[in-house]
């Protein structure tokens, strides 16, 4: 009887599946709540990667080479972790209910990021290797002139897991960190589609870095306030740029037509990547002067019925020495004679710059006095005067100075020379001083627009018609031979036209100062050209 009872509770199959069930919910249970855990730590590390993503954004947006580059990349990290939320976060960058992001650039203990800057990454040309090699100590710089990239890395956060371990039932945690490096990259939009070589290049190639930090270092120390620099294009596409020379860039349209218009108007159809510009070969003689000298008043050859277009209108000042004949509105011809008429910048001791066509000023040396006689006395001075006792008036060079000053630290040094460009605006804030009549008759005035008022076109809003906004490059170290496509500058350029563009038989020449300059030691002017972005390269 007993022995067929058990073997009756053997045989019956009856509840097996709950007690299956029962012994395997524990493991079922465990189970599901370590995929929970592993989709909530996958999703808390998408939020840990977009935080620091954007982190990494908004600093390299800052990398622009300026001297506070590193402080506002900082700060522009800071604010962005401050502010914005992830996850069901609410108050700063939080993610989720577990983690907050923050940063203080002055407190890396109380920071759950770090944030370093680099001068550059394997395989990016500056250093060796590829995306797999990892960034070592070598690349990190506290420079910012030298910080090209940002480097977010979130320090290993801990999530407090659901799953309950088998000893003691307690609960775990699990590391999740993230980082990101973003890069600063510039183009620069609606700028005249011209590049120069820069003068302190080795004529050979060769030394690209050095002569980069040249350009820089003697704008930064104001070495090149009120310098002139002479530039030349001989149209010969065979020949190979060098130091003192200048060229075109590519434009929307193809040709001389093309380029003479993109000049005229400042406005290439294009924008200009900066480590990615294509040169424009071709014979340009004649168009790019007659083009680019609409900015003065000057209309002639393709231009000459453009004078009442203000599209084409003349800067608010245009004294330049113009010889006062019946091709004064079309052509450029310099003043003979120094006490007739003299344009900006007049009197300068130039040199030849080495290995080049061009020329460049020793120092801030040009005649301002009698740039400024000429111009609002009135008269002729001596020694071409009867009168042994004229007197020639001073330039009131304290006014001009206070008025405007484009010296990189943001005031010209007492007893410094103002620019021709600081003398220039100087002269538009003192509208009487356009009126002031050099001895041959020329005015400040333009005189040659007609059908439109020029006032209702300001700079403010319109622009410069005598500021060119160019492309600065190692012209021998990158081999500028005909149409040559993936230049790097090693900055865009601010500059001020001292005088027309001038066309003697196949060689064409313009003369200018550079104002401001991208990178180091610039003053921030250029800003409005640029579109600075900034992409993700790891």
């Amino acid at each position: 009887m007993l022995n067929r009872a058990i073997k009756r509770f053997w045989d019956d199959h009856r509840g097996y599946v709950i007690a299956l069930t029962l012994i395997a919910m524990p493991l079922l249970l465990g189970f599901s709540l370590m995929v929970i855990d592993v989709g909530r730590s996958a999703n808390l590390h998408t939020d840990l990667q977009n935080a620091v993503d954007a982190m990494a954004l908004a600093g390299a947006r800052e990398l622009d080479g300026r001297d506070d580059a590193i402080e506002r990349a900082q700060e522009a990290i800071e604010k962005l972790a401050n502010t914005a939320a992830f996850g069901e976060g609410g108050e700063g960058m939080s993610l989720g209910t577990y983690i907050t992001v923050s940063y203080d650039a002055a407190d890396d203990d109380s920071s759950t990021v770090t944030v370093r800057f680099l001068n550059g990454i394997p395989g990016d040309g500056t250093f060796e290797g590829d995306d797999d090699d990892p960034i070592t100590q070598a690349m990190v710089t506290t420079d910012s002139n030298e910080a090209g990239y940002a480097w977010v890395a979130a320090k290993e956060q801990a999530m407090q897991t659901i799953f309950p371990l088998p000893v003691g039932l307690n609960r775990d945690t699990i590391n999740v960190s993230a980082d990101a490096v973003a890069a600063y990259r510039v183009s620069a939009c609606d700028v005249t589609p011209i590049y120069i070589c820069n003068p302190y290049e080795n004529p050979g190639g060769g030394n690209a870095e050095a002569a980069a930090e040249a350009l820089h270092t003697n704008f930064a120390a104001g070495n090149l306030y009120g310098r002139q620099i002479e530039l030349h294009n001989n149209n010969n596409v065979t020949a190979t740029a060098g130091p003192g020379n200048f060229g075109f860039l590519e434009t929307l349209g193809k040709g001389a037509d093309a380029l003479a218009e993109a000049l005229a108007l400042g406005k290439p159809g294009i924008c200009y990547k900066q480590d990615d510009l294509t040169t424009e070969p071709g014979e340009m003689r004649g168009k790019v002067e007659h083009g680019t000298n609409t900015r003065f008043g000057l209309y002639g050859a393709d231009y000459k019925n453009v004078d009442g277009n203000w599209h084409y209108r003349p800067a608010p000042n245009v004294r330049m020495g113009q010889t006062q004949d019946n091709k004064a509105c079309s052509t450029y011809t310099q003043a003979a004679n120094a006490y007739d008429a003299v344009p900006l910048g007049y009197g300068t001791d130039m040199e030849v710059i080495p290995g080049g066509g061009g020329r460049i000023s020793k120092s801030n040396n040009w005649n301002l006095n009698l740039y400024w006689d000429i111009s609002h006395s009135g008269q002729k001075p001596s020694p071409l005067k009867s009168n042994p006792n004229y007197t020639p008036p001073l330039a009131p060079v304290a006014a001009i100075t206070e008025y405007s000053s484009s010296y990189p630290g943001g005031v010209t040094p007492s007893g410094a020379q103002p620019s021709a460009f600081d003398v220039y605006n100087y002269e538009i804030g003192n509208p009487t001083l356009l009126a002031h009549m050099a001895p041959n008759g020329e005015k400040g005035s333009p005189q040659c627009h007609k059908g439109y008022n020029l006032a209702d076109y300001p700079d403010s809003t319109y622009g410069n018609r005598r500021e060119i906004f160019a492309a600065i490059v190692n012209c021998a170290d990158q081999g500028l031979k005909g149409r040559t496509p993936g230049v790097e500058a090693v900055a865009f350029g601010r500059m001020f036209l001292t005088k027309p563009v001038v066309t003697n038989g196949s060689d064409s020449h313009m003369t200018l100062e550079l104002v401001d300059i991208t990178g180091k030691g610039g003053r921030g002017t250029l800003d409005e050209f640029l579109r600075e972005e900034a992409e993700l390269v790891r």
